[in-house]
């Protein structure tokens, strides 16, 4: 799960985190890896911090999205 501190749709924005083992589950905050990302909910699939995340995510082998994953802020 991808989610940024500026949404405006799901508020308070962390309760769309899923719940589950980290084997199973990655819950990442944009602003955690770039904390001057200012994007939005409805910009989200625009955003190029986003897409390097996804691009990782989609890169594993077996398992979720690397947590530890640091994308260039841009």
């Amino acid at each position: 799960m991808i989610s940024t501190v500026h949404d405006e749709v799901v508020v308070p924005y962390n309760s769309q985190f899923l719940t589950g083992p980290a084997r199973q589950v990655t819950n990442i905050t944009i602003q955690d890896k770039c904390p001057a990302d200012p994007i939005e909910h409805d910009q989200t699939p625009n955003d190029p911090v986003v897409h390097q995340i996804v691009a990782n995510a989609l890169g594993m082998v077996s398992g979720p999205a690397d947590p530890a994953y640091q994308p260039k802020c841009v």
